[in-house]
């Protein structure tokens, strides 16, 4: 049975109603969050936390229990059996029910939180031997720093991708390569890591972060700087980094490939050293509660 996270309570998922006049289902009016549980610990969670509170404040929800998500995270995996697992916890938050209207409830009513977990492996298809992705010029809204459940433009260009065989869409806004649908992306020139810098028109990534990080201790050069989609034919390495699939090396960008068709150096050193600290870290089986 698949137990889940309603409003303060834990509950078999499919008892759970959410109201016809939640703001999330009539505007797409709430955030979420997703963090990634590697077989006894969250992986910075602490990150996840603060960008979570961060959406909530961008988009004025105000939910009192914001920093219950780490216990009770960690209660879903265990009620779900999950402990000796990969899983992913998916968070929504939204600005709660009432009557329909643009206008945010006056007063102020509770928000509508929902979280739940299900089994996940990283290592899907393309992870070792590298994806086929496309760009696309960038129709969303202009806060996509903000991790709201607002998706459709970017499944619409998902979809695409996938209908055409490909395993992400990546943007570009004036010119520029921003990110992808579901993903952040770096570039690998001349040895020196470059992607988009924080901006209204991307995510801040955890994974995008921890990338920083060790590639710093790899001694790896990183510049958050943006590159213009006419320069894709100067770069020797890509990947697309999320919580979900971590490091995806990128082989091919629309019918231009990458390097030597393969994932490059940089990018497999990155990986090995993703996946070395994810081990050291199981070893003690860290938890961020």
């Amino acid at each position: 049975m698949n137990i889940a996270y309603f409003n303060g309570n834990f509950l078999p998922k499919d008892e759970i109603r959410i109201s016809p006049d939640d703001r999330g289902f009539l505007f797409a009016d709430g955030i979420y969050e997703v963090a990634k549980w590697y077989e006894g610990f969250f992986f910075d969670m602490e990150s996840h936390l603060i960008r979570m509170k961060r959406s909530l404040r961008e988009v004025r929800i105000n939910w009192p229990g914001e920093d219950s998500f780490p216990a009770f995270a960690e209660e879903l995996i265990e009620r779900n059996q999950l402990s000796d697992r990969q899983a992913l916890i998916y968070l929504q938050v939204t600005r709660g029910a009432s009557p329909r209207s643009h206008a945010f409830p006056d007063p102020e009513v509770p928000p509508t939180v929902y979280a739940f977990v299900n089994e996940f492996n990283s290592h899907l298809p393309g992870s070792e031997s590298g994806v086929r992705i496309m760009l696309k010029e960038d129709f969303r809204w202009n806060r996509c720093d903000i991790k709201s459940v607002a998706l459709l433009a970017n499944i619409l260009s998902f979809q695409e991708a996938r209908e055409k065989g490909l395993w992400e869409c990546v943007f570009v806004r004036n010119g520029l390569i921003t990110e992808g649908s579901h993903s952040n992306i770096f570039f690998v020139i001349n040895g020196i890591l470059y992607t988009h810098p924080e901006s209204h028109y991307i995510l801040s990534g955890v994974t995008r972060k921890n990338i920083f990080r060790i590639a710093g201790e790899a001694g790896i050069p990183v510049k958050e700087e943006p590159l213009p989609a006419d320069k894709i034919g100067t770069i020797q390495e890509a990947f697309t980094t999320n919580t979900s699939a971590e490091i995806t090396p990128v082989i091919a960008i629309d019918d231009l490939k990458i390097g030597n068709g393969l994932p490059g150096p940089v990018t497999k050193l990155l990986r090995k050293n993703f996946d070395a600290e994810i081990i050291s870290l199981g070893k003690g089986k860290t938890k961020f509660t």
